[in-house]
């Protein structure tokens, strides 16, 4: 929670405005930040000590603000106790009569006695234990009232140190030690005999409930007063967060309708209408099942078990594709049509019994691939939590500079990088927040914004190729090659490919932006200074023992069997040890782990019913004759138009198998040269917002007044260009290295 927020949560209601105003020297800070960035592109010599001094007056104000209120309050309840302890004195409980009585009762709820009993009898022993009823109130009351006082000198200093500590790391200046020192330490409520004083009237409170209620003991007494302390707490709080979240709602609801109103539908010779994405979602989904009910009935490839094949096929290509439903979805999907259609046939051709055929679409869906990716999953999610890829990223941009074209390309390089260990899917996320201090301070509508985001969206794409756990679509590439390329053979390939990509990338971006003529100098990058953690230290050497065994894994293939072996030890390590928990579990990427296995049973059904090895046959009559550099590139040319409109994943998940029966069709086997050559080509699709994870993520991003960063036309003008040119680089510099390595 950030502290403006845990501020708000925590502050007693009432005095919510007479607390520091964290928010509004937040606001004063971050346009300090942008008016040294403004000077520094300015031709104008003039210092910002005015902003400094307006900083400092408003912390001033603040700090009296706080120091006032806190003298008004103390002397109010100090009062107010001294004249509860007089009549106290004056109206003793000597039967302990109070003590009896359930205190965990609201007391301000306690039945009033009307004017008749009053009159009877036992009348005087009423009035006096009313009397003393509502002294106990008033006293608790006080007990509250003073708890709070105490936590909120706490909370203001917190607040105080927090905001110092903003200004230091975000002006790079050093004000917070000198501040707390001759400001903060000299304010007479933060003072050491001030706070002793303000603990010991608590506890004075406490032994005059003790003396008054329960006979003496303050044990039971500070029991009975901290329960009621709590559930004004709780109600307090509950109340303040559904605030909170109901102004956050409306915030973000605003927004919404402002930017993104809902498109309705009219629905022809009706009244009805319906938003205008579940119209397009059913019609999607019709439309796949008619083509479904179609293929089903047309004998496409002459035998029965390949035409059912090939109906499934199409049908989950157009389901993934338009997603009529979610992706997932559509793996879930899978299973339970490959089953009962008899589409699974046994190595002798004859149908496959519907037992047999569940057992084996559920073995094909989980194997040492899914262990990988789960063990991937495991790697980025410690490496994110004890914030050791964030300290990277920052430390090296810190030293990137301020001109735009090198900060752009170290984002660009640290996006890559980081691409390798926490995928793709999770490095945009971060690279964004790394450059939100320089997003802020630039001016209204200036391109070095879209062009840095582009740039981390378009990295990170490039990104997903370098290694076997950069993004799904590498997993499903090396379920198909055999023998297994290992983290070495993949780094060979696609190292080269990603680095001049990044550079191709980068000169598009300076070419299309000129970012350097829009802002000379950009914002520093600060890098975080928390000091290294045992924590992180053994994250970071299982980690390398991990990848070391997956570089390694051909040379241990007898001992180990999979690499799906070596992607155990993040997984029971970091769980086993406490480092990861459940709720990081939870947080995995089940979707991405489901859709990979959908396909891998679609996979599985497809080489089983005899339809891959036919299409493969009738592709390689047309192609055969031609040299295998044409066939990879008509490959690489073929997955990249179809990943530019569809998922990455889904593009490996169709057309890589195809790509693999093929290869082993030829007359001369390329089997791992055109899988993994189409495996890195399901990467360099770029060129639409839909294009990719990374591309999902950056067209989101939005400026200060709900203004979308990115258009379409962004990715069209860079994207596809640089998707053209890793394409090349596959299919020349990558068969270049594929076949000097014997592939």
């Amino acid at each position: 929670m950030k502290f403006a927020y845990s501020l708000q949560f925590n502050a007693v209601p009432d005095w919510l405005d007479k607390y520091v105003s964290y928010n509004q020297l937040k606001k004063i800070i971050f346009q300090m930040e942008k008016d040294r960035v403004d000077l520094l592109n300015s031709d104008s010599e003039k210092c910002i000590t005015t902003n400094e001094h307006s900083f400092r007056e408003a912390l001033d104000e603040q700090l009296l603000k706080v120091a006032t209120f806190y003298d008004d309050m103390e002397a109010e309840f100090y009062q107010k106790l001294d004249i509860l302890e007089l009549m106290l004195e004056e109206n003793p409980d000597p039967d302990g009569n109070l003590s009896r009585l359930d205190s965990v009762q609201p007391i301000q709820k306690e039945r009033k006695l009307s004017f008749e009993s009053r009159m009877s009898t036992r009348s005087i022993t009423v009035e006096v234990m009313e009397r003393l009823g509502d002294l106990r109130t008033r006293l608790v009351s006080l007990y509250v009232s003073l708890s709070e006082l105490e936590a909120y000198v706490d909370l203001n200093r917190l607040a105080i140190e927090k905001i110092l500590k903003k200004h230091d790391k975000v002006l790079e200046a050093n004000l917070k030690e000198s501040y707390l020192r001759d400001h903060v330490g000299d304010a007479r409520l933060f003072t050491l005999p001030v706070v002793k004083h303000l603990h010991s009237q608590i506890e004075r409170s406490e032994k005059l409930y003790a003396d008054a209620f329960c006979n003496g003991n303050t044990n039971m007494a500070v029991r009975q007063m901290k329960t009621h302390l709590r559930d004004q707490v709780v109600y307090e709080r509950n109340t303040v967060w559904k605030d909170l979240v109901g102004q956050e709602r409306k915030t973000l609801g605003a927004v919404v309708m402002e930017h993104k109103p809902i498109k309705m539908t009219h629905i022809p010779f009706t009244k009805y209408s319906f938003p205008s994405e579940q119209v397009n979602s059913a019609l999607a989904f019709l439309f796949s099942v008619v083509l479904f009910i179609v293929l089903l009935s047309v004998n496409t490839w002459g035998e029965k078990h390949e035409n059912y094949c090939f109906a499934l096929l199409i049908f989950a290509a157009v389901m993934w594709a338009t997603e009529a439903i979610p992706l997932y979805a559509t793996s879930l999907m899978i299973p339970f049509l490959i089953v009962p259609m008899g589409i699974l046939r046994n190595s002798d051709g004859t149908e496959m019994a519907a037992k047999a055929a569940a057992k084996s679409v559920f073995q094909s869906m989980f194997s040492g691939t899914i262990m990988m990716l789960l063990g991937g999953f495991a790697i980025a999610a410690a490496l994110s939590k004890y914030a050791i890829a964030k300290a990277f990223a920052s430390h090296v941009l810190s030293r990137a500079g301020t001109r735009p074209r090198w900060v752009l390309l170290a984002i660009m390089a640290v996006a890559t990088f980081l691409c390798m260990w926490i995928s793709n899917v999770a490095t945009p996320v971060l690279c964004f927040s790394l450059i939100d201090p320089i997003l802020r301070t630039l001016p209204d509508g200036s391109p070095v914004a879209p062009c840095l985001l582009l740039g981390i969206a378009l990295a990170s794409c490039i990104g997903g190729m370098v290694s076997p756990i950069s993004s799904p679509q590498n997993i499903v590439a090396i379920q198909f090659m055999n023998p297994n390329p290992g983290w070495g053979i993949w780094f060979g390939v696609a190292l080269p490919i990603a680095i001049l990509g990044i550079f191709s990338c980068w000169g598009f971006l300076l070419l299309v932006y000129r970012p350097d003529r829009a802002v000379p100098h950009l914002n520093t990058i600060k890098a975080t200074k928390s000091k290294i953690e045992p924590v992180q230290v053994v994250i970071c050497l299982v980690t390398f023992l991990t990848i070391g065994l997956w570089c390694a894994e051909s040379t241990i293939e007898e001992h180990i069997g999979d690499t799906g072996i070596i992607a155990t030890i993040p997984l029971f390590f970091f769980f086993g040890t406490g480092i990861l928990n459940k709720e990081d579990l939870n947080a995995f990427l089940w979707s991405v782990v489901v859709l990979a296995q959908g396909g891998m049973a679609l996979g599985n059904a497809v080489t089983s019913s005899g339809l891959l090895k036919d299409i493969a046959l009738r592709i390689k009559d047309a192609i055969e004759e031609l040299h295998p550099i044409a066939i990879l590139a008509i490959f690489a040319i073929l997955i990249l138009v179809f990943s530019t409109f569809v998922s990455h994943t889904v593009a490996a998940l169709i057309i890589v198998p195809i790509v693999q029966e093929v290869g082993q069709s030829l007359p001369v086997p390329h089997v791992n040269l055109l899988v993994l050559g189409a495996g890195l080509a399901c990467s360099a699709g770029m060129g639409l917002p839909v294009s990719g994870y990374p591309n999902m993520s950056a067209i989101m991003m939005e400026d200060r007044t709900g203004k979308p960063y990115l258009k379409s036309k962004d990715f069209i003008y860079v994207g596809i260009p640089t998707s053209l040119v890793i394409t090349a680089l596959i299919f020349t510099l990558g068969y270049g290295i594929m076949t000097a390595i014997g592939y």
